[in-house]
């Protein structure tokens, strides 16, 4: 296997591109390396400024509830990933425009910065789950939805999710990538910490999928009788960008990892799938927000963001059956 592959798909290109003098020689000689940088920085930016926005309104704004908490922890996640992302585009940016200086100090705030890209990309995968599963749970129970949920338990999965994020994080980061393991192709130490990864990815994936399925069976027949709450076609929306974009990535890991493609032919091209795919996959949900919120409603260019994302998060609410539980 190859040694410089951990468990992550991002952190293998990560190690390799931030680590040697031949994988610079390599960016520097691609033809294709300064314009893929420039896109995934302008994604990453986008992504910065529409999960900011996304913060500052459910933070400041907007009347906090259950829901919006999973929200705001994923706009965080979504948030501290791409900053680690802009901060190593910026020191491939440096390299291949030749600026020494700057490269010096990004290089060591990337050595920095990349515990927490690891740690914002695995937090937002393991809460958009959650966010999936719990609505789906509210379809097909709404009675225990409205009367017996606990109370605090948005809080209490957003914390479990950040703390086994940081679990994660930190075994790929210092099992796989750091110390003598790094030194050991193959080392059993190495493999069991990517298997037990890999089975928290097999996990999350198949309950996106069903949660997904389950809403959209929700949306049909709720368009049959009146408009879908727009709070589902978010979740589908954000599920359906994830699907497609992180899980091929996270595929094309598996193959080098199990050697069928080969990283030192795939590297550039490997880091620029993953880096670009996982910037499109945590830039788009507050844009998914502020269209499904103007969706229907007629909004004017000058009508607030706040409006849109009340829309979005207030409607499913109102639509709650009242009643004593």
């Amino acid at each position: 296997m190859n040694e410089s592959y951990s468990g992550s798909s991002n952190n293998a290109s990560v190690e390799e591109l931030n680590g040697t003098v031949e994988s610079q020689s390599r960016i520097q000689r691609s033809a294709y390396a300064l314009p893929l940088t420039i896109i995934s920085l302008a994604i990453c930016v986008i992504g910065l400024v529409g999960n900011g926005i996304v913060f500052w309104f459910l933070c400041f704004k907007i009347k906090r509830s259950q829901f919006t908490i999973y929200i705001l922890n994923l706009a965080v996640a979504d948030f501290t990933f791409l900053a680690g992302l802009l901060v190593l585009l910026l020191y491939i940016f440096c390299l291949l425009n030749k600026l020494k200086k700057s490269m010096a100090v990004l290089k060591y705030i990337v050595l920095l910065t990349g515990l927490l890209y690891n740690l914002g990309f695995n937090t937002g995968i393991y809460i958009l789950m959650a966010i999936g599963l719990e609505r789906c749970l509210a379809v097909l129970y709404p009675f225990w939805y409205r009367c017996q949920r606990p109370p605090k338990q948005s809080t209490y999965v957003c914390t479990m999710f950040w703390m086994l994020s940081a679990l994660v994080t930190g075994l790929e980061s210092f099992v796989c990538s750091g110390g003598q393991q790094y030194l050991t192709p193959g080392s059993e130490s190495c493999t069991k910490v990517y298997f037990f990864t890999s089975a928290l990815y097999l996990i999350v994936v198949p309950i996106m999928l069903l949660s997904s399925l389950m809403i959209l069976l929700h949306i049909q027949k709720a368009s049959e009788h009146c408009h879908p709450p727009r709070l589902y076609i978010v979740i589908v929306a954000s599920v359906t960008i994830f699907l497609i974009s992180v899980v091929p990535a996270r595929v094309l890991g598996l193959l080098i990892y199990y050697n069928i493609l080969s990283l030192d032919t795939f590297l550039i091209a490997f880091f620029y799938v993953t880096s670009v795919c996982s910037a499109i996959n945590c830039s788009a949900n507050p844009y998914i927000y502020m269209l499904v919120g103007r969706w229907r409603n007629h909004m004017s260019e000058e009508s607030s963001i706040k409006q849109s994302l009340e829309t979005v998060f207030n409607e499913d609410t109102e639509r709650q059956p009242m009643g004593q539980c």
